[in-house]
């Protein structure tokens, strides 16, 4: 499920980032030959990985060793699945072929849907093949249409928030929401809502997504029931858990609300353990909840949303500010906007995947264990936890050993446990370490988000923007010289950041070039009436401003001719000339009426002196 979750982000990010133009680029039909061919090449690696194991399964080779290479494999050809989207996406322009689905170019919620259909569809793939090789690991009899049904209404269940999230924020974007509502503060919000809602009333969907049905209406249900009334754990039910295949060996709960809380048995489960061993692994279910680990996990994924939010920029900004990883994100032109895009973003993606593969796993870890303990001390003794594992771990294939980086081995979750009964002092230190983590945690993100504010109060993202701008400018203007758009904004650039004899340079090329520019005339103008002294020419700015205003009166150019006037001490001038751009009104509103303020200050001072 957790592998499931790393790969599904990483698919909505290579859809997420495909340029959104509003129409669909060119359809080129032999891409389409050259993507169907993939996809066949894509079904004969999985046919021919799952062959591989069907013979030494049928053969009784050790069950430790194919249920590896069986999950190695299904690991293994997930991602390549992702590779191969990848492939499609930049390499034979499945985008346009996409593009003809409405909403595909304008909403993320329907070019994510449509990532993750074409995604699922490789997975369905992996599990019609893996099926046999899984049904002989675990003894299941079931067909290849209900396990990939179970496959995937299992894994749908993990969209579920991203879905709610989408839909809010296209919803926002179609109905001109205010634009606080743009903002990152607003974006977590929403997020953490979202979050929270979901584990809160979500298992009321989750249950009829996975066809949860009440238990069998025999002993076990009667004394499992009776043991969680011992204990005061109310619950919504009981609820048989069909996944994959009748043998699949595992429980799990889900829910916080009492009423909205389940707890899920598969038929598997519910046949090979014993009632002892039953209320083992329900108080092991019962301890996520007594221990609040469904509130720990809500509580760490917004913080790092937070985090996320909060350096996203900085993130960016440093990646694209690193010289190779531009020259590279604009080595072909043609790919250049989506690879630009992919770079831009692959810094949030990657810090999400380690921060799910690493920290999330860490506490994902060490929450089972957790779980372990309690269920340990209400029971009473280890043991019929530990004989619970032991057969799950021999009919699912003997995999005590198999590695999981959110759990531990079943191997080392019994040893765990006799160590733990012998010395109980190691239950306390856990829960110390379980939640001394959770609160260093909060106080890494706490301090990163402190030296982020201060980083960026002192000028850290905007100078890595400015750079990514002077490069991706200088880019453009190689490709097109004569461009005077490009030199106008570079040279401009370039005098913002003190370079005020090249950027002086490259404003007087550009009018050269087309000596009606507005923006060129007005932005050179701009430096010799406020640039240092001994670039200041109050009189050529004035000459600059004039005829870049008489092209384009706009606000901004009356601004610069305010400003020159002032320059040159024409004060009533300058304050005729910003009432007229404040008259324009637009979103220079308060900054034109701070310059006011100035021109109107340096008119009474000359009043009163004449």
């Amino acid at each position: 499920m957790y592998n499931q979750l790393i790969y599904f982000i990483v698919v909505l990010l290579l859809f997420s980032i495909q340029p959104q133009t509003g129409r669909p680029p060119a359809v080129h039909w032999p891409d389409a030959l050259y993507i169907a061919a993939l996809f066949c090449f894509f079904i004969f690696c999985c046919r021919r990985a799952f062959a591989r194991l069907r013979k030494p399964a049928t053969e009784g080779a050790p069950a430790s060793a194919l249920s590896r290479a069986y999950f190695r494999s299904e690991t293994f050809l997930s991602i390549a699945a992702i590779g191969f989207l990848g492939t499609y996406l930049y390499g034979f322009n499945l985008g346009a072929f996409l593009g003809v689905i409405p909403g595909y170019n304008k909403f993320m919620t329907v070019s994510g849907i449509i990532g993750l259909a074409i995604y699922m569809l490789h997975l369905a793939v992996v599990w019609y093949f893996g099926q046999p090789v899984h049904d002989a690991l675990s003894g299941a009899e079931s067909s290849r249409a209900h396990f990939i049904k179970g496959h995937l209404s299992f894994s749908s269940v993990i969209l579920a928030p991203w879905l709610l999230i989408s839909i809010a924020a296209d919803l926002l974007e179609l109905i001109k929401a205010p634009a606080f509502m743009s903002s990152d503060l607003a974006q977590v919000a929403m997020i953490s809502v979202a979050l929270v809602g979901f584990v809160m009333f979500g298992p009321w969907l989750v249950i009829r997504l996975w066809g949860c049905k009440p238990l069998p209406q025999d002993f076990k249900k009667y004394e499992l029931q009776e043991f969680c009334e011992q204990h005061d754990f109310k619950t919504g039910g009981l609820l048989l858990w069909p996944l994959f295949g009748a043998e699949i060996l595992t429980a799990g709960v889900v829910g916080i609300l009492p009423r909205l809380r389940y707890i899920l048995i598969t038929s598997g489960l519910l046949d090979a353990l014993d009632i002892g061993e039953l209320k083992a692994v329900i108080a092991h279910e019962m301890g996520h909840v007594r221990k609040k680990h469904m509130l720990l996990f809500v509580a760490l994924l917004i913080l790092f949303v937070v985090l996320v939010g909060n350096l996203g920029d900085t993130l960016k900004w440093l990646a694209l500010s690193n010289r190779t990883i531009f020259d590279w994100s604009v080595a072909t032109s043609g790919f250049a906007p989506s690879l630009f895009s992919l770079l831009s973003a692959l810094p949030i993606a990657l810090a999400m995947v380690l921060f799910l593969r690493f920290v999330f796993g860490y506490f994902l870890r060490n929450s089972e264990r957790q779980a372990d303990l309690y269920a340990m001390e209400l029971v009473g003794s280890p043991q019929p936890l530990i004989t619970s594992l032991q057969k799950i771990a021999y009919y699912s294939g003997r995999i005590e050993d198999l590695p999981s980086w959110h759990h531990y081995s079943i191997r080392q979750r019994v040893d765990f446990l006799v160590e733990a009964f012998r010395n109980r002092d190691l239950v306390r230190r856990h829960n110390r370490k379980l939640y001394g983590s959770a609160l260093i945690f909060a106080a890494v993100v706490s301090g990163l988000i402190f030296a982020n504010y201060r980083a960026n109060k002192a000028g850290l993202s905007s100078e890595l923007q400015t750079i990514v701008n002077l490069r991706t400018l200088e880019h453009a203007i190689a490709q097109d010289p004569d461009n005077v758009e490009y030199l106008s904004a570079y040279g401009t650039l370039l005098c913002q950041t003190g370079r005020y004899s090249e950027g002086e340079s490259v404003l007087r090329a550009a009018i050269s070039r087309t000596p009606d520019d507005a923006t060129a005339l007005n932005n050179l103008a701009w430096l010799y009436a406020t640039g240092p002294y001994s670039y200041r020419h109050p009189e050529e700015a004035l000459k600059l401003a004039l005829k870049a205003a008489s092209l384009d009166p706009a606000p901004i150019f009356l601004d610069t001719l305010a400003e020159a006037y002032y320059a040159n001490g024409m004060y009533a001038d300058a304050v005729s000339t910003i009432d007229e751009a404040i008259s324009q009104g637009g979103t220079l509103h308060d900054y034109l009426l701070k310059q006011k303020e100035k021109f109107e200050k340096a008119l009474s001072g000359e009043l009163r002196n004449t």
